[in-house]
């Protein structure tokens, strides 16, 4: 519910501002667009404003000034000139919405617990990442009461925009298990992937044929000949981040998917966990002779970032879980500057546009202001690429209207692109193709759609059993998926010790949630 104000001329200017964002979006035939946008733009995503709109800044000069406060995930520090940005974004936005922000990064390990501590401790912390099944995973911190839920009014009255540039079809994605819509999602790639990301001096002298890269298994005489050529070089890079390259063709159902069923099965039931790890003990085997053999880092099942580990440039091969078109220009500033190819091990399976959220806290003084710079953030071209690479001819250069060359060393390199806004509103960087957001659009389009697509439980009763067995997947799983274990040994005690943490209670409940969710989409 959308908290009041207690200045009825406070409100009177709130109902200013939706009048002239509505009467903005009604000028621009409802479509979001009220301005160019980014060169490569696919004709069929609506494009983004281009920050030079007046039409809201009028209104945004009778709200009351507040201070909004944005916490989320980066893969290393951005740099010095942090603060600098900040207050760059901060000119910016107060003529938009009467606001600032203040932005507080924190790295991918550290996310999690001060997300947790922040929330324990009742702040009043604004807008947070989120996503299904990973940071700030969303429907367990829905059941918990941590976000505010964000309804059709509020969207409509400060965020339409934003709005109008999501296909209709992807936004069932965003509704939690009671139906409601607790964030706003960060559009962007929406299929996943699995590839082996593969440093291309090591693939091009050793002649490695990537076509014949179908799953794990066929890296293996690669690693050997890493391992006994390169010296100093890691041949596979695992950490408690980036562990899991096992796949199963055969089954439906991608990482973060809240059921796997067969692609063979009519009736579509639910795999159990028993059942996924009985059927990953020769993966593990491997996985246990390769650590073994010195192919994966000593120190994988204890590692907490991969990024720590590649940005040294000496891991050859590692796993993406979303590779995505241009992807490789990312993956090269994380590996010490080194050219990397993907070597694609999975189906491509839509996951849906909640893999990336953002979500204002229940907490929050000022959610209508929250949600307005989430507005912006996902429409506004200069504000997104103003955080996303910082301030022109300082961090980074104009190649043309299309692509930005970042400047080395500069100061500020978030890394994050996916985490600030609609990503079809981001330049491209040199070596990324003129269409690259239509190959991603195309590839979000023609991805396999499993059933499961919309389906999120809820763990409202089964919340203590759930928690038990997060715990023991936390001790086990690591250490298995990075092979720092022997299976035979340790498998048959994680299975125990879920069993005696109530999976097959919590398995059951999944299931009689996911037969109704099916009987309802029938």
């Amino acid at each position: 519910m959308i908290k009041h104000t207690k200045s009825t001329a406070v409100l009177l200017c709130v109902l200013l501002l939706c009048m002239s964002v509505l009467a903005a979006c009604g000028n621009s035939n409802n479509n979001g667009n009220n301005g160019a946008a980014p060169a490569g733009n696919a004709t069929t995503e609506p494009a983004a404003t281009n920050g030079t709109d007046p039409a809201a800044t009028p209104a945004a000069t009778e709200l009351p000034e507040v201070k909004l406060t944005f916490i989320y995930p980066v893969a290393a520090d951005p740099g010095k000139d942090q603060q600098l940005v900040n207050d760059e974004i901060n000119k910016y936005i107060k003529d938009k919405i009467n606001a600032t922000v203040e932005l507080k990064p924190l790295t991918f390990d550290e996310y999690e617990p001060k997300l947790n501590a922040m929330l324990a401790a009742q702040e009043d912390f604004d807008i947070a990442f989120s996503s299904k099944g990973w940071l700030g995973n969303y429907q367990p911190y829905i059941d918990r009461g941590a976000y505010l839920e964000i309804t059709d009014e509020m969207i409509s009255s400060y965020a339409p925009e934003a709005r109008a540039n999501i296909p209709d079809k992807f936004w069932p994605d965003m509704k939690a298990a009671d139906g409601k819509v607790y964030g706003f999602p960060i559009y962007q790639i929406a299929a996943k992937q699995k590839s082996l990301v593969i440093q291309k001096r090591f693939a091009d002298k050793y002649n490695l044929d990537l076509a014949s890269i179908q799953s794990y298994k066929d890296i293996e005489p690669f690693l050997k000949t890493l391992k006994d050529n390169e010296k100093g070089i890691i041949p596979l890079g695992l950490a408690q981040n980036s562990n899991g390259i096992y796949i199963d063709r055969t089954e439906v159902g991608a990482d973060g998917s809240s059921v796997f069923y067969k692609k063979d099965d009519p009736e579509m039931k639910f795999i159990s966990k028993i059942t996924q790890l009985e059927n990953k003990k020769e993966y593990f085997q491997t996985m246990n002779a390769w650590y073994k053999a010195g192919y994966i880092n000593q120190d994988a099942p204890v590692l907490q970032n991969i990024n720590d580990l590649k940005s040294k440039g000496n891991v050859a091969v590692a796993i993406e879980f979303t590779s995505k078109p241009g992807g490789e220009i990312g993956e090269k500033a994380i590996n010490g500057g080194n050219d990397v190819v993907y070597a694609p091990i999975s189906d491509s399976y839509f996951t849906g546009i909640a893999s990336a959220i953002q979500v204002i806290n229940k907490n929050s003084k000022n959610p209508e202001r929250a949600l307005m710079l989430i507005n912006l953030l996902n429409t506004d071209q200069y504000l997104y690429n103003l955080i996303c690479n910082g301030i022109e001819g300082t961090h980074y250069t104009k190649v043309d209207e299309q692509i930005i060359a970042p400047i080395e060393n500069s100061g500020y390199a978030p890394n994050g692109d996916w985490v600030f806004g609609n990503q079809f509103n981001a330049y491209l960087k040199p070596g990324q193709a003129a269409d690259t957001w239509e190959k991603t659009i195309e590839l979000n389009n023609n991805a396999i759609v499993p059933a499961s697509n919309g389906f999120q439980y809820s763990e409202d009763k089964i919340k203590a059993e759930a928690a038990n067995i997060n715990a023991v997947k936390n001790e086990f799983e690591a250490a298995l998926e990075t092979g720092a274990v022997d299976p035979d040994k340790v498998l048959p005690d994680y299975i125990a010790k879920l069993k005696a943490s109530g999976i097959e209670k919590v398995e059951a409940e999944i299931t009689a949630q996911w037969t109704e969710f099916l009987k309802n989409k029938q």
